[in-house]
């Protein structure tokens, strides 16, 4: 009997992955790619990882195929990051139960969106996942070893009527740990107006002009007003909500001296903000509101605390692409390692981004919101 035939007679039935499979899925990995495979390291590591789902596929005593889905902490959002199938077991369904089971592990802990990358070159691939319902949103530039481009496809995997996709929006890398600020508001004003460069000159020129000088350690970060006076030197029409008085950053420093040239910095902001007729509103700003004004047009960068993604608490900007009555889609500019489409594009529900967009001990909530000069 042929290996197609031992294999086509046989039932299929899926799994977790177990350290015991290492040896077969490396085989698999070796016969389905020829190039970008996942070593032992990475397949050891991932079968044991909280935010991985690693199944494999067995036709009688052979393995014949695995899913991997990685989850994204605080976020609604899961990558389907490979998939492989052996040549004589293809057509047979295996790719379609696979993705099946990740569908309902990822549901199972509330994530509703799932993405995958597929090259451009990968037809059969392509008509598969377009047959199980992913969309292509984008695409991903010289994403392989080999150079080919990567599509980028999503599918929504709960109530029909949540049909996001990421629109074009720009997304840049912050190059310094500190820069977030100036990244984010970069890529609000890029998307409004698409003459603006994004550029380590225009980001680190935003941070000198926004920064608040000392933060917790390091670096300080950048202040609401500070941000909004950058973006009125581009000429965009700012506001600013907040949901407490100023001083924002003090409550973290210990420091008396770095409290004090803190305090000076803010006072320095406000003063020109009052200057410049800066519209500052001091409330206790919803979620309905912010959608809103998405939804409206305005780009809108927010604060939140990196606590919900990394357990770090500390405070960081990010921009929103869009909202919807599920949830908010922002880019995060802070890649570090990790493929960029993982940062584009989070979609976040609105009670988790409720909790996100809440920094410090006084739950510090601000967001700086941008439109086209009138």
């Amino acid at each position: 009997m042929s290996a197609l035939a031992r294999v086509s007679c046989e039932p299929v039935s899926l799994r977790e992955a177990i350290y015991n499979d290492l040896p077969l899925l490396l085989k698999i990995e070796q016969q389905c790619f020829a190039t970008d495979r996942l070593s032992r390291r990475r397949m050891r590591f991932y079968i044991d990882a909280p935010h991985a789902v690693f199944v494999v596929a067995e036709k009688g005593t052979e393995l014949v195929g695995y899913g991997l889905l990685l989850m994204r902490r605080g976020t609604q959002l899961t990558r389907l990051y490979s998939l492989a199938v052996l040549p004589e077991a293809r057509g047979l369904g295996i790719a379609e139960s696979v993705i099946g089971r990740l569908e309902e592990c990822a549901l199972a802990r509330g994530k509703r969106f799932m993405r995958l990358e597929v090259s451009e070159q990968n037809l059969g691939a392509i008509r598969l996942y377009e047959r199980l319902g992913f969309e292509q949103f984008g695409v991903y530039s010289h994403y392989y070893e080999d150079s080919s481009d990567a599509l980028r496809m999503q599918k929504v995997l709960s109530s029909p009527d949540i049909s996001h996709k990421g629109d074009v929006f720009p997304w840049y890398q912050q190059t310094t740990e500190f820069t977030c600020g100036p990244a984010s508001l970069m890529m609000a004003m890029h998307h409004l107006e698409p003459d603006y460069e994004m550029s380590q000159t225009n980001e680190l020129a935003i941070w000198r002009r926004a920064t608040t000088i000392f933060m917790t350690s390091g670096h300080g970060g950048c202040h609401p007003v500070g941000l909004a006076l950058a973006a009125m030197d581009a000429g965009f029409d700012v506001k600013v909500w907040c949901n407490r008085e100023f001083p924002l950053f003090v409550d973290g420093v210990r420091s008396q001296h770095k409290k004090e040239i803190i305090q000076a910095v803010e006072a320095e902001f406000l003063s020109e903000a009052k200057a410049r007729s800066l519209d500052i509103e001091y409330s206790d700003w919803s979620l309905a509101s912010l959608a809103a004004e998405v939804q409206s047009g305005a780009q809108v960068i927010c604060l939140i605390s990196t606590y919900s993604f990394d357990k770090r608490k500390a405070p960081h900007w990010v921009a929103l692409t869009d909202a919807d009555e599920h949830c908010f889609y922002l880019h995060d500019p802070d890649a570090e390692d990790e493929p960029p489409m993982e940062f584009q594009h989070i979609p976040v529900a609105r009670d988790d981004f409720n909790r996100l967009a809440s920094y410090g001990t006084r739950k510090v909530r601000t967001v700086v919101l941008l439109r086209q000069e009138s």
